[in-house]
């Protein structure tokens, strides 16, 4: 009598279906990947338009009360940044200014959907 035949190996199908499997892992997590990676470069964008806001608020802070208009401008970097500040006189109340600051990026203009507003007040 002869023994019977233990095939232990796997078979192409199962082998096949392993592939698959990973593949569709390997997909997931290089997707995810590249979010994170846009993710960060929209951080990256976002915390340097704050800080080129938050540094010409302090240049209205430093500034002769006077002398403290609506105005636009461009931060040029990497990325243009476009600026628009709105001072409205004797808001809230007399004798102060309201500063309201925006930043903008991608495209860098007042049409743009990314962008940062800041506020301030100012007193005499």
């Amino acid at each position: 009598m002869t023994a019977p035949h233990d095939n232990a190996g796997f078979s192409l199908i199962e082998i096949m279906i392993s592939i698959a499997i990973i593949a569709i892992g390997l997909f997931a997590v290089m997707s995810l990947g590249v979010i994170v990676i846009k993710g960060n470069s929209h951080s990256k964008r976002v915390t340097t338009a704050t800080i080129l806001a938050q540094d010409k608020i302090e240049n209205y802070k430093k500034s002769d009360y006077d002398t403290v208009g609506s105005e636009t401008g461009i931060y040029t970097s990497d990325i243009d940044y476009y600026w628009v500040a709105n001072v409205q006189n004797d808001t809230p109340v007399s004798n102060t200014k309201t500063i309201i600051l925006d930043v903008y990026w991608s495209p860098g203009t007042t049409t743009s959907i990314h962008n940062v507003e800041l506020q301030t007040i100012l007193a005499e």
